[in-house]
């Protein structure tokens, strides 16, 4: 593996956040990533959860399957859009290199990378067939010149096809390249977020850092962004805690929620303190006779465990801590 962070800037112009009348209905740019200036999305496909297979390596066909000269199965949320360009006078390689800039200056590393030679239609055993329905006919005629990496960040992964459009027929016809323009498909799958949501603390081990420690950090409660409403895929963690009050009547616990470092310090006291409340409500309704041994405060970012200036620090300090009660 070798780092991108090291790339230099080449085209500082190119990439930018742009806001296009002809994206297709609720398409948006996956994890943030900032898109080639110009462009217009024609395809966008979201699953909460599913398998993908990222090549690391040049495809290999049979007569009976598809394979590579490496690649990861991978599980989670994945993303795919496919971006049409609007100026035929950019190359591939010129939109590549923007796009290995954005991901060097978010943080994200290179698991490999192919260019023509691995990925035309002879040599590359038609990689373009990974790209057959984004909409079908967009990349079918488009191998040359053609640029293609992997990269992962944390537990996120992505896949990144570059190249330009030479010929053929698009349906539907209102999602047709111009000749020539820059095409991208662009795959993310965010395993870090199904990981997340797949660890439930139980109630026995709750109870052994409660003694041993004085309290245990949970992340299996759920609010949107900026809200302090419950979300029902809290459920298993409010379940296990449930158990926790009833096997200790006497158990006091200081219901604590917790945010990361964005937005401001006031504002997210009062988020942290709602979100705490919450719980304690939820937890009330489940077991009314232990209402009056929970107490929920909140203390918005002072107390980070993680760096604020990642993803991943931040997704650690979103949290709701349960802490003991001394008598």
């Amino acid at each position: 593996m070798k780092s991108i962070h090291g790339l230099a800037t080449f085209f500082a112009f190119a990439v930018s956040f742009i806001s296009n009348a002809e994206d297709i209905p609720g398409s948006k740019d996956p994890l943030g990533l900032k898109r080639y200036d110009g462009t217009r999305t024609t395809f966008y496909e979201e699953k909460a959860f599913d398998s993908y297979t990222l090549p690391l390596g040049m495809m290999k066909r049979t007569s009976s399957q598809v394979t590579f000269a490496n690649s990861l199965e991978l599980e989670g949320k994945v993303t795919r859009v496919t971006y049409v360009g609007s100026d035929p006078n950019r190359t591939a390689l010129e939109v590549y290199r923007n796009y290995q800039t954005e991901l060097a200056a978010k943080g994200w590393e290179i698991l490999w990378e192919g260019s023509e030679a691995e990925l035309s239609a002879a040599k590359g055993q038609i990689f373009l067939s990974r790209y057959a329905n984004r909409p079908s006919g967009t990349f079918a005629l488009s191998p040359q010149g053609g640029r293609y990496l992997a990269a992962k960040k944390g537990g996120d992964h992505l896949s990144l096809f570059v190249t330009n459009y030479k010929a053929g027929s698009v349906n539907p016809k209102t999602l047709q390249p111009a000749k020539g323009v820059p095409i991208i498909a662009l795959d993310v799958i965010e395993s870090s977020a199904m990981e997340e949501k797949m660890v439930v603390v139980k109630a026995e081990e709750m109870a052994s850092r409660i003694l041993e420690q004085g309290g245990v950090n949970l992340y299996g409660f759920y609010f949107d962004t900026g809200s302090a409403s419950l979300k029902s895929e809290s459920g298993p963690t409010l379940d296990e805690v449930e158990k926790l009050l009833k096997a200790d009547a006497t158990l006091g616990l200081l219901v604590v929620g917790h945010t990361d470092g964005v937005g401001g310090f006031e504002d997210n006291i009062e988020l942290s303190k709602k979100r705490a409340a919450a719980v304690v409500a939820a937890l009330s309704e489940r077991v009314p006779a232990a209402s009056s041994r929970l107490t929920p405060c909140g203390v918005g970012y002072q107390c980070p465990i993680a760096t604020n200036s990642s993803d991943e620090g931040r997704a650690k300090n979103r949290r709701v801590a349960l802490v003991r009660v001394e008598k």
